[in-house]
């Protein structure tokens, strides 16, 4: 298996002898996929010579067997170049990916664009087919008020039939007291005196009818007033009714436009969201080749403290190089001691666990106990070498980064540190992580703002919308009695032209009579003419009868 080391030679007393070893750093688990190693591994390489070109400090690639048998090693600075090119071209697929979604987001708006037209589009044909409607039941209610009115009027001339056969009655009464009068015992001879009291007295019987045809018009016009003002308010309430309809259908609009504009900004979120996971992934993939090649992201070198250390005069960067390995030793050396003093815990928690079960239940609780207070000796202890290891490893990072820059300024190592071509890539990706997360928490606050505001718009067209119907029935409430006063009132105005048809022929022959009889109760010869006039007024009333 391969496997990403560092060469480590040291030099026996009088500069005679020697070992070579590899530290392990990391273990290739796949193509570009390489896992780091936690803690030092040394194995010792058997044939030095495999290593003669190579110096302290360098970073090999070894394929080591499973017995740990370095069988070659190879320089690893061609494998660190491919794997930064690696990154390279995630990086340019990483802008690739971006610039599509840019290009979703502006097909998401040019749809939801699109979208909105044909919505406006088909609300127009709606509004068209709604006015279609309206006029096709506005020309329904016009049939509706004809029936109506032809019942009415078919009423009307019923009621008219039966008060003209009713009032008749006195008026053909009259008629024949005229003509008895003018025809006494059949001899021709007339007493105009009487005559003319009757035609008085008869005038008077018709002054009571003509009194009710005008308290009837008089009524007649208070409803027709009345008829007028109620269709003013009830234009007017209409008016108001249809304008409240037209705000109505906006809202409707506004609000499903609002829904739109929500559901495109739920489908940036889920692009960005996407987006952020892409830049989670190649975060951690960077940060995985940092600690590969011995490092941790949070101590690499900054450009600027690597070019503080190339300044550095190279005695002071040794000392550095000297009191970092020296702190670096003696940390390593404690947490030796830790872990052998874990080691020694551990067993004794086993030899206890072992003892406990060989003896009787009174016995286990002593032992119980002491088991317990090693636990948690043991629990306390681990979480202190923790910290302690993950110091180790920061330390460690550290001194290898300025033991790699004084080699290069010696001479000793040629090339570029493969930490600084990762140091742009690493914080770029940061910077967009940072920048994309912001933009989402905006993303999440409009879409909340908006989601509040659809809510209440939604809750405030409900409350109009119920209002609207019930203004509705009002409405046709008072269509309802409004075609009623309009049928009373109109049928009232039948019933007067009814009663001034029968009344004016013999208002108009009595009084063509009255004067003939003024003139002959002043002794003048009498005529056939007043005889004519009655059997007219006679042929008359039977007609309309």
């Amino acid at each position: 298996m391969q496997y990403l080391a560092e060469i480590q030679k040291t030099q026996a007393a009088f500069g005679l002898g020697g070992k070579v070893q590899v530290r392990l750093l990391a273990r290739n688990a796949g193509e570009n996929n390489w896992q780091p190693i936690g803690n030092d591994q040394l194995i010792q390489i058997q044939d030095p010579s495999q290593v003669q070109d190579l110096k302290d400090g360098q970073l090999v690639i070894a394929d080591i067997t499973g017995s740990n048998v370095v069988q070659s090693v190879t320089e690893a600075s061609k494998r660190i170049v491919g794997i930064l090119q690696n990154f390279s071209r995630a990086q340019e697929r990483f802008r690739a990916a971006e610039e599509e979604v840019e290009q979703w987001k502006q097909s998401l708006n040019y749809q939801s664009q699109e979208l909105h037209r044909r919505e406006q589009e088909l609300e127009n044909r709606e509004i068209e087919l709604e006015t279609l409607e309206a006029r096709r039941q506005e020309a329904e209610e016009i049939l509706a008020r004809l029936e109506s009115e032809r019942g009415s009027y078919e009423s009307m001339q019923a009621a008219a039939a039966g008060l003209s056969a009713e009032q008749s009655r006195q008026l053909m009464g009259i008629v024949n007291d005229l003509s008895e009068s003018l025809n006494t015992n059949g001899t021709g001879s007339i007493d105009a005196g009487e005559l003319l009291q009757l035609i008085y007295d008869r005038q008077n019987i018709l002054n009571g009818f003509w009194q009710q045809l005008d308290s009837m018009r008089q009524e007649v016009d208070q409803r027709r007033r009345e008829l007028g003002q109620s269709q003013e308010v009830y234009q007017q309430r209409l008016q108001q009714w249809q304008s409240a309809q037209i705000a109505l259908s906006d809202a409707q609009a506004e609000l499903k436009a609002q829904r739109n504009i929500l559901k495109l900004q739920e489908n940036n979120l889920a692009l960005g969201k996407n987006q952020l996971s892409v830049q989670d992934h190649l975060h951690e993939k960077t940060v995985a080749a940092i600690e590969a090649l011995g490092g941790t992201p949070n101590e690499v070198l900054s450009p600027e403290e690597v070019k503080r250390l190339e300044e550095l005069p190279i005695e002071e960067l040794e000392a550095a190089v000297s009191s970092l390995q020296t702190e670096f030793d003696k940390l390593a050396n404690y947490v030796s001691a830790q872990e052998d003093e874990l080691a020694s815990i551990e067993g004794e928690i086993a030899d206890i666990q072992s003892q406990m079960d060989k003896i009787n239940e009174f016995e286990r609780i002593e032992l119980e106990n002491s088991k317990e207070f090693a636990e948690e000796q043991y629990k306390l202890l681990e979480e202190s070498v923790s910290g302690m290891r993950r110091g180790m490893q920061e330390r460690q990072a550290a001194l290898s980064q300025r033991r790699a820059i004084l080699d290069r300024r010696k001479g000793n190592i040629s090339g570029d540190d493969p930490f600084q071509h990762l140091i742009p890539l690493l914080q770029q990706i940061d910077a967009q992580r940072s920048h994309q997360k912001q933009e989402l928490e905006k993303m999440e606050q409009q879409i909340d703002a908006v989601r509040n505001y659809i809510q209440q718009q939604q809750d405030s067209l409900n409350r109009q919308l119920q209002e609207h119907q019930t203004q509705q029935q009002e409405l046709k409430n008072s269509e309802a009695a409004l075609l009623q006063l309009q049928s009373f009132t109109a049928e009232l105005g039948g019933k007067v032209l009814t009663q001034e048809h029968l009344l004016r022929p013999v208002q108009d022959i009595i009084d063509a009579l009255r004067p003939k009889l003024e003139f002959l109760a002043n002794g003048a010869p009498t005529s056939s003419s007043s005889t004519h006039l009655v059997q007219e007024l006679r042929t008359v009333l039977s007609s309309m009868v």
